[in-house]
């Protein structure tokens, strides 16, 4: 019994500081994602404001950088009806 219950409290402490590690570099890693991000959202809106009146493949000058525009995204239309289940075997 006593085996056991050292044995459980041993692995209990080397989980404890295994799980604290690895919190703690999720969280100084989660930032840089996030500034990542947001360079990536201006720089579309920039991208989306140069080319408004362009069409798709013309070239514009982003911050001394030649960039073609991109193709114009269609927006799909939400359905409202629920999908068909699928037939039973």
């Amino acid at each position: 019994m006593k085996k056991s219950l050292t044995t459980l409290f041993a692995l209990a402490f080397a989980l404890m500081f295994g799980l604290v590690n690895v919190a703690s570099a999720m969280k100084h890693e989660a930032p840089a994602g996030k500034m990542e991000a947001k360079k990536e959202q201006k720089a579309d809106k920039a991208v989306t404001k140069a080319c408004k009146d362009k069409k798709a493949g013309d070239v514009v000058m982003i911050k001394d950088k030649e960039v073609t525009c991109p193709e114009k995204k269609k927006m799909k239309k939400k359905s409202t009806a629920p999908a068909a289940p699928a037939p039973a075997k």
